[in-house]
């Protein structure tokens, strides 16, 4: 019980360190929290009541035990604040990391472009969002337009049954009759795309292409190596 008051006492000192602190830096209490510095400062006296309370547990063990709980604290307490540092480092770091183990997640680079890593059937395939519903395309520089298949049309909320299939194209595997429509937003991570006009494909056709309408409203788009970059 003891232990708890301390525990108690030394949470709140923090908190109140934490405030006097965000004042000091010149944070108004009336002001919204887009001023980071106070949620900064309560955020740092979370973290030093957490290794507080490492700290009084400690202190009932032996002298052995208590260096090394008191060390564990410090080496944790150093990567939280390396982790809160480098925020943005970190994430583009672990987005890297998913597009290396999954080949269609779009990383997003400092500069804000979009890097996809080649998959191992030699295309490049990306996750993207269709009118909020997950869709992954193929990538096809060959395609003149946005190809969607019957599911994925369906999964953005188009009826294809109620579509008319009259505009015949050539495609891969032959001629076929697509139906023109029309798809209120398309993003691949930041990159985003408002009305764009795209083909259903018919029944039986289970990738969506991703062609020139789309590549043509970029910036650039390039290939080095195993990597396709989009910049917007």
């Amino acid at each position: 019980m003891k232990a708890f008051g301390y525990f108690t006492a030394a949470l709140l000192g923090l908190f109140a360190g934490a405030l006097l602190i965000a004042w000091l830096a010149g944070w108004d209490a009336a002001a919204d929290w887009g001023d980071t510095r106070a949620p900064s400062a309560i955020w740092l006296a979370t973290i030093s009541a957490l290794a507080a309370s490492g700290i009084l547990g400690a202190a009932r063990q032996n002298v052995s035990q208590t260096v090394f709980s008191l060390l564990a604290w410090a080496g944790a307490f150093l990567l939280l604040i390396l982790a809160y540092s480098y925020r943005a480092e970190v994430t583009e770091f672990w987005g890297r990391i998913r597009g290396e183990v999954l080949t269609g997640e779009a990383v997003v680079t400092a500069e804000g472009a979009v890097e996809i890593r080649r998959n191992r059937d030699t295309h490049f395939y990306v996750d993207a969002s269709l009118n909020g519903a997950p869709v992954t395309f193929m990538i096809d520089t060959g395609a003149s337009g946005v190809a969607l298949s019957w599911a994925d049309a369906e999964a953005a909320g188009l009826d294809p049954a109620r579509l008319s299939f009259d505009l015949r194209v050539e495609t891969a595997s032959g001629p076929a009759l697509v139906a023109r429509a029309q798809i209120g937003r398309l993003a691949i991570g930041p990159i985003e795309r408002r009305n764009l006009a795209v083909i259903v494909l018919p029944e039986g056709v289970t990738m969506s292409l991703l062609g020139q309408s789309f590549l043509n409203t970029l910036a650039s788009f390039e290939v080095s190596g195993d990597r396709m970059t989009l910049r917007d």
